[in-house]
């Protein structure tokens, strides 16, 4: 019982701690009692704890959502959706954590609005995140509704452009114009010529005048032929009226002939005609014939394109994210409910988000005052030992300066003093030198010591100079 119960205690101080940290802030503060075990910061203590707890449940819900989508719109399987749901709500949880911790209660309005514009726009940015899949989830069947048109109308148009770029709509309209073209010249081929009416007048106007002129001849050949029977075959009468009658006879038949010579040409003329409409005919039908042959190669090869395309079209169908997606945004531009349900939904979701952001920015507690508190204390101990700091600094460049000027001004007062007498000795040392190489053999014990003491009295001179200043 005791191994239980302190059991339960270890989850419940876990909570807590997790709880907490939710809500970026130490269970030490929030844990923090007094003497008689009454906690120091009650209010305080219970808004942090709420905080907390709805950052996690939003984590939880993103969490969820995101595995939702993944395994019933892109294809993922189970153990993926829910790994990347995993991901998902800690990536969420994070920057819930770090938007409440870096609102201050106790700022100006101003800093508020300021601060609150940003963060509603992650917030809003997260919130169409989860709300996507769960409306695409209850629209299932009018989305795939849309998708269906949606991916009929791009083959309708694919067979279009197919049939473009292939020529078949400008093959279609030379045929279409071949075929008017040659119903004219059927019926050009069944009608007469255009000059065939006056040709026929003309014809009938010649048998008019030679039927009157067939008249008139044929009596005055009667009555010639009268007058011939009284008189004898021989006379010289008779032989003038058998030549009017035969002069007669033939102004008659050059009458017919002309009608004739008419009606002949009206024949050739028609004939001639339907001979040339005929070849027309034929030549527009042959043109026809190759303008077919073309289109339905032209046809074939649309095919084949539209077929290339159609996989892919067919493709992109059963994608589905893309497809729902794309269908989604068709449906929210052109269908009212929709749209009304996804900004309800989208409002839902983002009330349930912006809800923790809000309580730390409207509300300031005990433990808000304590965490303000602490981190002037720690802004001001930082601040204090930053300007310890720079006042050590500059004094110590303050005592440098002063040594050098010290420095600078022994060696005024000098006047160059020292310099000259170690100059001396220098010279002095190297005149020794030079007078140890010269030989001993010509160097006297007397010169030698008087030497000695000179250059020894001149360095103590100047250690002595050097000391006093």
């Amino acid at each position: 019982m005791t191994a239980k119960i302190m059991n339960a205690a270890a989850w419940a101080q876990t909570a807590k701690a997790l709880l907490a940290l939710s809500a970026a802030v130490s269970l030490n503060v929030l844990d923090q009692q007094d003497d008689k075990g009454n906690y120091l910061y009650a209010r305080g203590r219970h808004k942090y704890f709420g905080i907390g707890a709805l950052v996690i449940f939003f984590a939880v819900f993103s969490g969820y959502g995101m595995a939702h989508m993944l395994a019933t719109m892109a294809n993922v399987s189970a153990t993926g959706a829910v790994i990347a749901g995993s991901i998902w709500a800690l990536f969420q949880w994070c920057l819930e954590r770090q938007m409440i911790m870096s609102i201050h209660a106790e700022s100006s309005l101003a800093s508020k609005l300021q601060g609150f514009s940003w963060r509603a726009l992650l917030a809003a940015l997260s919130a169409v995140t989860m709300v996507y899949p769960f409306f695409v989830d209850s629209n299932r069947a009018e989305i795939d509704v849309r998708v269906a048109e949606m991916s009929r109308e791009k083959q309708i148009l694919n067979l279009q452009t197919a049939q473009a770029a292939s020529g078949v709509p400008d093959l279609r309209q030379e045929a279409e114009e071949l075929g008017v073209q040659l119903q004219k010249a059927e019926e050009n081929s069944r009608s007469d010529p255009p000059n065939l009416a006056a040709l026929r007048t003309q014809l009938q106007q010649c048998r008019e005048h030679a039927k009157e002129q067939e008249r008139r001849g044929l009596r005055q050949i009667r009555i010639w032929q009268q007058e011939l029977t009284a008189l004898s075959d021989t006379s010289a009468d008779a032989v003038r009226l058998v030549g009017k009658i035969s002069q007669q006879q033939a102004s008659i038949d050059t009458a017919k002939r002309i009608c004739q010579r008419d009606e002949q040409q009206i024949n050739h003329t028609i004939l001639a005609w339907r001979n040339d409409k005929l070849a027309e005919k034929t030549h527009i039908a042959t043109q026809l014939k190759q303008s077919q042959v073309s289109m339905q190669a032209a046809k074939a090869h649309s095919i084949d394109l539209a077929q290339v395309q159609e996989k892919k079209i067919a493709l992109a169908a059963q994608a589905g994210f893309a497809a729902d997606f794309a269908a989604t945004w068709n449906m929210l531009q052109n269908d009212d409910y929709r749209r009304l349900q996804f900004i309800w939904w989208l409002l839902w979701f983002l009330t349930i988000e912006l809800v923790a952001i809000i309580v730390k920015f409207s509300s300031s507690t005990d433990v808000d005052a304590r965490l303000h508190a602490d981190e002037s204390l720690v802004r001001l101990d930082i601040n204090t030992n930053r300007d310890m700091r720079a006042a050590q600094i500059r004094m110590e460049e303050l005592r440098h300066a002063m040594r050098i000027r010290g420095e600078e001004i022994a060696l005024q007062a000098d006047a160059g003093k020292s310099t000259a007498a170690l100059l001396t000795v220098q010279q002095l040392c190297q005149l020794q030198e030079v007078m140890a190489n010269a030989g001993k053999d010509h160097e006297t014990p007397e010169v030698a010591d008087i030497m000695h003491q000179t250059i020894s009295a001149i360095q103590a001179a100047y250690l002595r100079q050097v000391a006093a200043h």
